[in-house]
Formats: C-alpha cells, structure tokens, sequence
C-alpha cells in the first residue's frame, strides 16, 4: 500500500508594514522624485495631496524560481529583502515595468542608484560628526566681495596640483582646481595669514580639521573626485549661506595647501 505525499506550499514573505517616518525619509533619500523617471512622488489633487510611489523591493521578496535564477549571481545590498537598503520608492508606472519582468539591466541599474544613496546617507553622518570652525565663513565671505582683488598664482603651483591629482578624478574637475589655485590660492592664503594674526592657532586648526575630515574620506573610498566633491558638500553643510562655487575654491586651496591629497 502506498500513500500520497502532499508538496509543502510555500510560504510567501510579508510585505513589512512601513512607519510613515521611515516612508517619508524614503522618499527623501530620492528628493520626492521617482528615481528612474523623475515623475513627483506625490501630486495635488483636490486640495489634497496624494501619494504617487509604491515602496518597491529592490531584490523580490517573494522571488519566483525564474527571479532566483536570474539573479543568482549578482549582488544584493542586504541579505534581509526587507532591509532599509533594499527598499526605494518608485511611481506606479515605473514600479511595474520593474517587476514585470524582472531583468538584469533594471536591477543593476536600482543597485547603482540605492548605493549611491547610501553612499550620500553616510556622508551625511560624517558631516555632522566633523567639525569646521565658523571663522571659514570669514574666508569664504571676503572672496564673494565686490572689491575683492585676486593675484594670479605662479604656472608651478598650478603644475604641483597636476602630481596630487590621478586618474579618478576628471579631467574637467582638474581643470577647475588649477584655475581656482591659479587665481585664488595667493588671496585666501593671504586671509588666513590675517586670521592667523588677530587669532593665533586658528588657520592651523581649520587646517587640521580638514586634514582630519580628509583621512575619513580616504577611509570610505580612494575616488578623489568623490573625496573633492564630499569635501565641498561639508563646507557647504557647515556654512549653507557659501556658494558652492566659494566651497570649491577653499576646497582647492586646501589641494594646494596638501591637506588635501598628497
């Protein structure tokens, strides 16, 4: 006599429930903005506003056998399919032509942009935790007045930022640090010696804390175009009333100056 075995369902994996909090910053990290087609998050209709997104699971969470075997090979962000990092918010439309089908192309291409928003959360938490003092604003002010009055360096401080600078950085990036040492460096270098002056040991600690700042950088990546970028940001992020352009100035002087780069 034989008898039958019956084959095991298989269970399917909740959807999580999302705190609006945690939905919220989501859709923060992606500025309101779908992150494959750029269509807002949320619309007004009404007077009210609407949501415009699903919370979408970079890596299936119910994976279908045909899923598991196409992506068997690459790379997941985090082994918990219902982690922080393999969640990213996208519109209805986008959302679907997701999942349906699951291809390589589209899940490489989520990867990419959720890892670089992790990258982005990270550095955010290094801003914060690195200090710069507020006389920089100082600097940074005395360069966007009007009757500022800028020296042009020597051609060889020029070509000393060509032997700290390598391959990852553009070569449009380099073309911008060289012009700012060449037309900037003698003018903010001559500030901080004021500084210097009036408070003695300050420039040398500004010095020091972007040093400082530097070697974290060097610890998350080597990418020195993301390292100059990062830096920029964190001046930004202590002083929001700097201009980027004035950010990128100090952050070249600081190329020059070696505390950045070497």
């Amino acid at each position: 006599m034989t008898t039958s075995k019956k084959s095991a369902k298989k269970t399917s994996n909740p959807r999580p429930h999302i705190g609006n909090a945690f939905e919220v910053s989501l859709c923060t990290e992606v500025n309101q903005v779908c992150p494959n087609c750029s269509s807002a998050l949320f619309i007004s209709k009404g007077g009210k506003r609407w949501r415009n997104y699903e919370i979408a699971h970079i890596y299936p969470l119910n994976p279908t056998a045909d899923e598991i075997e196409l992506l068997k090979a690459e790379k997941r962000l985090s082994s918990d399919a219902n982690h922080e990092d393999n969640l990213i918010p996208l519109c209805f439309p986008c959302h679907n032509i997701y999942d349906n089908p699951k291809t390589i192309a589209g899940y490489r291409d989520l990867v990419k942009k959720k890892e670089d928003i992790i990258k982005q959360r990270a550095q955010q938490n290094v801003f914060s935790q690195y200090h710069l003092e507020t006389e920089i604003s100082e600097i940074i002010e005395s360069l966007c007045k009007e009757d500022a009055q800028f020296e042009e360096s020597s051609l060889n401080e020029a070509k000393r930022v060509d032997e700290k600078l390598d391959g990852t950085i553009t070569p449009f990036a380099k073309r911008k640090i060289k012009n700012n040492v060449t037309w900037f460096y003698l003018f903010i270098r001559e500030r901080f010696a004021d500084l210097e002056r009036s408070e003695p040991g300050k420039a040398v600690l500004i010095s020091h804390q972007v040093k400082t700042f530097y070697l974290k950088q060097k610890m998350l990546t080597t990418n020195q175009q993301e390292i100059f970028e990062n830096t920029v940001k964190w001046i930004n992020s202590k002083y929001s009333s700097a201009s980027e352009t004035a950010a990128e100035v100090i952050a070249a002087f600081y190329v020059q100056n070696c505390e950045l780069f070497e």
